[in-house]
């Protein structure tokens, strides 16, 4: 069955909240998809039939905010189907996301179209439908999920489809390499994006926010669009020594040794991935199989972007 990627926000964790840009891809180290259980689904269905239950509730008081046919979504479900994934739960990488996305795709009778000038409407079906397992979503998760593209967040708003070169153009030297570094520690997003707004109501914090960081993030943004990786490492530096001195709540305590000693080298950099608090830190070097051997305690995941 078809497969449902996972996401990664590259740039704009919390800042974009602020007036930042941020960028979001599908990271397709990450899957999941329909399957049919043959013993035992209670398990593995996990709270899906209380989303369908949901879904129907609001169809029933026209509200749901797409033609999904929650009927047939049901009767498959009372089949055995479930989604098979391996996108971490806690991580800030879509397993929720892919879900919905893979909910819409299979269940939605007229589905809007992939390629448009306009997201939004497709963004608010998103967030209806992943509200339900966080409570508020801004749907670009899911909507990240379902379009398996490159995505620019202008502003939480105005979002656009970008295209990248390939990485492959550059020389081996040039390239670099980003990877994941699996913290082991699964936490909710919530909770920390409210730790940055109850900072931001601080002026000082505020404005180191909106004269400091925001432009950092946006000229990162800039650079890796236009695959200038070495001025890249400089700017993911910046943004790590940032984040070190501002969101330091966020980077678990057992992982602030290695963070400094990237900041402190140029072999690596490390970088919140989302929310942070756990999942996974993001990573850059240009010498991956030396950083592998400084890191050797820690689970890196190599990724191609």
């Amino acid at each position: 069955m078809k497969e449902y990627t996972s996401k990664l926000l590259l740039f704009g964790e919390h800042s974009i909240i602020k007036g930042s840009q941020a960028l979001a891809m599908p990271l397709f180290h990450f899957s999941g998809n329909w399957e049919y259980a043959t013993e035992d689904i209670s398990k593995k269905q996990m709270n899906l039939s209380t989303f369908a239950n949901h879904l129907e509730e609001l169809k029933n008081i026209d509200q749901l905010l797409c033609d999904l046919d929650v009927e047939r979504f049901k009767d498959e479900l009372s089949k055995g189907l479930f989604f098979k994934s391996n996108i971490p739960t806690g991580y800030g990488v879509g397993s929720s996301g892919a879900l919905c996305a893979a909910v819409y795709d299979t269940f939605c009778d007229n589905k809007l179209e992939k390629i448009s000038t306009n997201f939004s409407p497709l963004k608010k079906i998103f967030a209806q439908l992943e509200s339900f397992f966080h409570g508020s979503s801004s749907g670009t998760d899911p909507l990240i999920c379902f379009l398996e593209k490159v995505i620019l967040l202008e502003s939480t708003e105005k979002i656009e489809q970008v295209n990248i070169q390939e990485a492959i153009e550059l020389d081996h030297y040039n390239r670099g390499q980003f990877f994941l570094l699996d913290t082991k520690i699964s936490r909710e997003t919530g909770s920390f994006v409210n730790v940055f707004l109850e900072k931001c109501t601080d002026n000082y914090y505020f404005a180191r926010i909106q004269s400091e960081l925001n432009p950092l993030v946006n000229e990162a943004i800039t650079t890796f669009l236009n695959q200038n990786r070495r001025s890249l490492f400089e700017m993911i530096h910046e943004i790590a020594h940032f984040q070190f001195k501002y969101f330091l709540e966020m980077i678990p305590n057992d992982f602030r040794p290695i963070w400094l000693d990237g900041l402190a080298s140029d072999l690596y950099k490390l970088k919140l991935c989302g929310a942070g608090g756990g999942g996974f830190l993001l990573g850059m070097t240009f010498d991956f199989k030396k950083t592998q051997e400084k890191l050797s305690s820690y689970n890196l995941i190599p990724i191609n972007i």
